[in-house]
């Protein structure tokens, strides 16, 4: 598996785009309920995609539909919910850096279930972000960025640990699909069950009611076309052209684009998460090389 160039721009682009989804569930959040933006963005991109899925359902995978599924409540529905829950306590940058998480886990996964090998340059290059992780949630004054609000904290954990098993599963299971019919499919089967969950939270009812629901209704809308529908085709196109450990790679670059977004949205950012952003940047350069420890032979 050789990465191109192409693939560095497009893990590049996924995390400005999955960087900024972060704020957008903040700007979301002040209209609706995590609920309603968690639907609401499912339900977008299932619109977005339904004319494709439709078109190509013949191509709907039968022998592994579980693992369809699987993929598509993991990896798309319960996360969904869970980012848009956390962040009404939590900072939006601190959901991004969370999310972070999500490479490590894929190694961690592919290693004990897919039994995916791994190199030490890998290692190193989690090692690396994940200190780096845990720099960037010390604040400026060398003290912990936010409160010790931990339950919090976990469903974002589990939000990366499910992104991390999903992409192991698409790198597994989607095999010649198309990424672009993959990703219709998944969306296609969350369409109905995200729309009962929107008709059920009184949506519609506090799309008419409240003044500035419309406003709060474009922020979700690009959340919808970009974090989901766009990035996904892409996302999971890049795990088919190398594979899910590379794909995950964009969580290490996320965290830097939410903080930028967090410093623009009067967060403050001290010398101690900016090294952290640092060496995530590193890790992510030491992931993809193949470290080798020469031995000596002794005569």
């Amino acid at each position: 598996m050789k990465i191109k160039l192409k693939h560095w721009i497009t893990l590049i682009i996924l995390s400005l785009i999955w960087g900024s989804s972060f704020i957008l569930i903040k700007r979301g959040l002040e209209y609706f309920t995590p609920i309603q933006v968690g639907a609401l963005r499912i339900t977008f991109a299932g619109l977005f995609l339904l004319p494709i899925s439709i078109k190509h359902i013949k191509l709907m995978p039968r022998k592994n539909f579980t693992w369809l599924v699987m993929t598509a409540v993991v990896g798309s529905f319960i996360p969904m919910f869970l980012f848009p829950i956390a962040e009404v306590h939590l900072h939006s940058s601190i959901a991004g850096i969370h999310n972070a998480l999500m490479s490590i886990f894929v190694i961690i996964l592919g290693a004990l279930f897919f039994k995916y090998k791994t190199h030490l340059g890998e290692i190193t290059g989690v090692a690396f972000s994940f200190i780096g992780v845990v720099m960037l949630l010390q604040g400026p004054g060398s003290s912990t960025a936010i409160a010790n609000e931990w339950f919090y904290h976990l469903l974002l954990i589990i939000a990366a640990l499910m992104y991390a098993y999903s992409g192991v599963l698409t790198q597994k299971y989607m095999g010649s699909i198309p990424p672009l019919v993959w990703t219709a499919f998944i969306e296609f089967i969350l369409l109905v069950p995200a729309l009962i969950v929107l008709i059920s939270t009184g949506f519609f009812q506090t799309i008419f009611e409240h003044p500035e629901a419309l406003k709060g209704l474009g922020f979700v809308f690009l959340l919808a076309l970009f974090g989901s529908a766009l990035a996904n085709i892409y996302y999971y196109k890049l795990i088919a052209e190398t594979n899910a450990s590379f794909a995950s790679s964009v969580s290490l670059l996320m965290p830097l684009i939410a903080f930028g977004w967090g410093l623009l949205d009067g967060e403050q950012l001290g010398w101690i998460q900016i090294c952290g952003g640092l060496l995530i940047v590193a890790g992510l350069y030491f992931g993809r090389k193949e470290i080798t420890i020469k031995r000596k032979v002794l005569r």
